[in-house]
């Protein structure tokens, strides 16, 4: 592509994006977008031509900026009911009208995390170029990745930037993606979601064991479909542009271990953790990865936001990781080459991985860890008074286990079927299929989980 073809899409592809973002989350939350953009940018520049001491003075800055200003939004309320009640019934005018009231920005989590990723990969290699203001603002609020990622990185943004616009092989590929997605939300996710998980966590005691523990099944797949599925989305919509975005899932529910659902699970933001966070804290070295492990599992929870539930979540998390470790040291040393006992050993790890999974979602999704322990509870109550559940959730549950492990496959199949037909036939079968996901799903389709974060 032309340098002047190149500004004008590049323009075009901004423009884009500050409407859909000015969209979803309001104009006036807009400005932060420039303001991350504008801090990684500012810090990559400075940096240009400094000794390492000053260019580690300039990243712990940019960083300790972004930090303030998740921080500033996820926590303010907290902070507020925190000095109120320190103050007694003196601080109650801090919870009323005389308290700014915030809601926070719809993708913050992922474009702050987005932008700060640019700064650290120029930190890392000062032999990148330093890009224009326009390009990292672009980067910063790519429209398909600003509500909830992927999160990329430079090497996956700009050098697509400059070659742009989309092949034929990539109208098949994002049609599919999509409808993928929009199947997934709309009929697989709000069905769990209103049809039976909305309903046990908000009231645990009034439903038997049985559903509860049907709950915590339906929840870990409606999570994975209403995740995974804004996900599918983005990556159509982005490849119908010419964008490839990194893969966010890997059939997350085969995972043999904690470790192994880690590298299926929104894998941008683990791999993210990982090359920033992790590896920088020692990693493997000092024998200091148990602690390690735990931290960046904490952080995990609390970059998720301020209830104590995430924090929990990914607390346990890092402990179940570093007891992974530990517990592969102590097996290493014993080989066993009796296949039928590889098989069985193979079939209890994936089921051990999915409950522990399954169990911990329940920190995640609950109001607070009271109202987690009280579903648990309920469950190991054994007690069958109580609401039931329709075998619609149970269906749909089991394929969504199917799903996560298979959909490959089935995205491939689908992707030679429609390729093999005219382009203009291919927008039509869109069309309908559109239509018949809307139809199939509810009137009231609640926001993705993740635009929350």
């Amino acid at each position: 592509m032309r340098e002047g073809h190149r500004a004008a899409y590049r323009n075009f592809l901004l423009m884009a994006s500050l409407i859909f973002y000015a969209w979803v989350a309001g104009l006036g939350y807009v400005p932060l977008v420039f303001i991350v953009a504008g801090l990684n940018w500012w810090c990559v520049r400075a940096m240009e031509g400094k000794g390492m001491r000053k260019r580690k003075q300039l990243v712990g800055v940019t960083v300790a900026a972004h930090i303030a200003l998740l921080a500033f939004f996820k926590y303010y309320g907290v902070a507020v009911e925190g000095l109120a009640g320190l103050f007694g019934g003196s601080g109650e005018w801090l919870l009323t009208g005389h308290a700014i009231s915030l809601a926070l920005p719809i993708g913050l989590s992922f474009y702050s995390f987005q932008g700060l990723s640019y700064t650290l990969d120029h930190y890392r290699e000062d032999s990148l170029a330093a890009r224009g203001y326009a390009d990292v603002l672009c980067f910063v609020a790519f429209f398909p990745t600003v509500m909830s990622g992927p999160i990329m990185r430079e090497n996956n943004f700009f050098p697509q930037l400059r070659t742009g616009f989309a092949g034929r092989e990539d109208l098949p590929e994002g049609i599919t993606l999509i409808l993928s997605g929009l199947f997934k939300k709309v009929v697989m996710a709000t069905y769990l979601g209103q049809e039976l998980v909305d309903g046990v966590f908000a009231a645990p005691g009034e439903y038997s064991s049985a559903a509860a523990l049907m709950a915590v099944y339906a929840y870990s797949v409606q999570i994975y479909c209403d995740f995974s599925g804004y996900t599918d989305m983005a990556m159509g919509i982005a490849r119908l542009m010419g964008f490839h975005l990194p893969r966010n899932f890997d059939a997350p529910y085969r995972a043999l271990s904690l470790r192994d659902f880690w590298q299926r699970w929104h894998i941008t933001l683990s791999t993210w953790l990982r090359d920033y966070l992790y590896l920088p804290l020692g990693g493997t070295r000092r024998g200091r990865r148990s602690l390690n492990l735990v931290i960046t599992m904490t952080v995990a929870g609390i970059w998720h936001g301020s209830s104590l539930g995430f924090l929990v979540w990914g607390i346990l998390h890092g402990v179940g990781l570093a007891n992974e470790y530990a517990w592969q040291h102590v097996t290493s040393r014993v080989r066993l080459n009796i296949p039928a006992l590889k098989c069985a050993g193979g079939v209890l790890s994936w089921l051990l991985t999915l409950h522990v999974v399954a169990v911990l979602w329940v920190f995640f999704r609950a109001e607070s860890v009271g109202r987690a322990c009280d579903l648990l509870r309920r469950i190991g109550d054994g007690d069958q008074v109580g609401n039931g559940f329709a075998m619609g959730v149970v269906v749909v549950t089991l394929w969504g286990f199917l799903l996560s492990g298979v959909g490959g496959k089935l995205y491939r199949f689908a992707v030679r079927i429609l390729g093999a037909l005219p382009w203009p036939l291919q927008g039509i079968i869109a069309g309908l299929f559109i239509c018949f996901i809307m139809n199939m799903g509810t009137e009231n389709i609640p926001p993705f989980i993740y635009s929350r974060f």
